[in-house]
């Protein structure tokens, strides 16, 4: 697609449209740049020039139905109008010195109130948090043709030299870094992209605000894990991280590791993880080329927030606990061992072929397989019974070929420990492909202990009651619940 002539580049690269005005490009300059430019000291700014200016100023203020294209459409254009001379002004030095820092305060409100709004909320297509949803199933937000200009002026502003630090940290406080965070939940992508940017630059500027600007982050990011679920913008949020971890000096400080700890790692437990993965696992793998040891606590958040009946999302938890395992100490994972191959296990078992393919993948790993060896006492008894009964009973040929592959090479690693674990009269796992009808007899048993012990305590006690078990025979959680337990159908 051709740019055209009334385009401009904005700092994302991408092509985006000018504000609109009633003329085209070869217009003549406005009034007030055509006075500014016959200004022969511009630090003596005429009266008439600063209050033409304060005027434009507070007519962008005024607030209008930017949803409703119908509605006054004239100050609309002349606002836009406005914008555009506002932002042509940022390209003197010494205008920018003498008429807009001055001003800044107005600027800010200015800025404040086109921006700090009800975020509209748009309707989509597609169901939200499917995985794979097209851009085109997002509808764009009417009043973004109105607000980019704000933006786009807003940014031009911090990158521009002449406003210090003294003179814009007055403005930038904590309660405007709040409401300026809120908008990251906007739905509309290029929002967020103009939001992720400016917030980026204003970090790199104000120095003394860097410490509070990740304070509030991290609010953000404690309210999506334990309150909201779902956050638009936490892959912008991410993204500006990213960037700030990869500055944090060695070794890291306490309250970073605590952020690792208490951010990074419950990040991937929330159910809209899959929108900002990518931007998570790069977060992560900076923290551990920082500090290794990190790893192992990664790699327990991991096996403790494994996603459940997510199959898409257990794909990518097993490419980033493969590329963690990789970083981890092997001595550490001791204690880690019988959780992370029983998860692998579940996986190579499960129903799902791309889950049990990635799955394997791991025994492709070289340093994967050091792990294996490293642990063959606690890894061959769990692995071995397994892997032996369902390379011969595995539905699809393909994994199966690679299942008796596995078998092979657990052979070649140790002969004699591999007889021995299959010879094993009672596997720990082997319940996970156990026939759904032998886990319907193991679990009646287990039902007909808890009524014996029930009508023994109302003998004891006519007041007693029945506790509320956790867990019904529709349902597919515990041991005896899984999705092979008979209750459920497997498309």
């Amino acid at each position: 697609m051709q740019r055209t002539a009334n385009s401009k580049q904005t700092p994302t690269g991408r092509p985006q449209a000018q504000p609109t005005t009633n003329t085209q490009q070869t217009r003549a300059p406005p009034q007030m740049i055509q006075n500014m430019a016959r200004v022969t000291d511009p630090k003596h700014v005429p009266k008439e020039i600063r209050d033409q200016f304060l005027k434009k100023i507070h007519f962008c203020s005024q607030p209008y139905d930017f949803n409703d294209d119908t509605k006054n459409v004239k100050e609309k254009q002349e606002r836009s109008q406005y914008l555009q001379e506002l932002f042509d002004l940022l390209k003197e030095p010494n205008f920018v010195a003498n008429l807009v820092v001055p001003h800044l305060d107005l600027i800010i409100e200015m800025i404040e109130k086109n921006i700090f709004r009800p975020l509209p909320i748009l309707k989509k297509t597609a169901t939200n948090g499917e995985i794979g949803m097209e851009d085109d199933d997002q509808l764009i937000d009417p009043a973004w043709t109105h607000l980019q200009p704000v933006y786009e002026y807003f940014l031009q502003l911090i990158v521009n030299e002449q406003p210090d630090v003294k003179s814009l940290k007055i403005f930038i406080t904590h309660s405007f870094i709040q409401e300026f965070l809120e908008l990251f939940d906007s739905e509309e992508p290029r929002e967020r992209e103009y939001l992720k940017n400016i917030l980026h630059r204003l970090y790199a500027k104000l120095v003394p605000r860097r410490k509070m600007i990740r304070k509030a982050i991290n609010d953000c990011f404690y309210t999506l894990i334990h309150e909201t679920y779902k956050f638009n913008g936490a892959a912008e949020l991410l993204d500006i991280l990213a960037s700030i971890i990869s500055g944090f000096a060695v070794p890291l400080r306490e309250e970073h590791v605590i952020f690792f700890k208490t951010v990074i790692i419950p990040l991937h437990k929330v159910q809209t993880c899959q929108f900002y993965h990518e931007q998570l696992l790069r977060c992560s793998m900076l923290f551990l080329s920082k500090d290794p040891t990190l790893a192992t606590f990664l790699v327990e958040g991991l096996l403790r927030y494994w996603p459940f009946a997510n199959s898409a999302k257990e794909v990518m938890f097993l490419n980033e606990l493969l590329e963690v395992l990789e970083v981890c100490e092997i001595s550490k994972l001791e204690p880690l061992i019988p959780k992370l191959f029983k998860r692998l296990i579940k996986c190579i078992a499960g129903p799902h072929l791309q889950v049990a393919d990635r799955a394997m993948c791991f025994f492709e790993n070289d340093y994967f397989l050091t792990i294996l060896k490293s642990y063959k006492p606690f890894t061959f008894p769990l692995l071995v019974p397994v892997i032996a009964q369902i390379a011969d009973t595995h539905w699809h040929k393909v994994l199966q070929e690679s299942l008796n592959a596995l078998k092979t090479i657990l052979k070649e690693i140790d002969y004699q420990a591999f007889d021995k674990a299959l010879n094993n009269k009672d596997p720990k796992y082997l319940y996970i492909i156990q026939d759904a009808k032998n886990q319907k007899k193991d679990r009646q048993k287990i039902e007909e202990k808890w009524k014996n012990l029930t009508k023994q305590a109302l003998q004891k006690n006519p007041n007693f009651k029945e506790p509320i078990v956790p867990y019904s025979d529709t349902h597919i959680v515990g041991e005896h619940n899984g999705l092979n337990n008979g209750n459920i159908t497997i498309i």
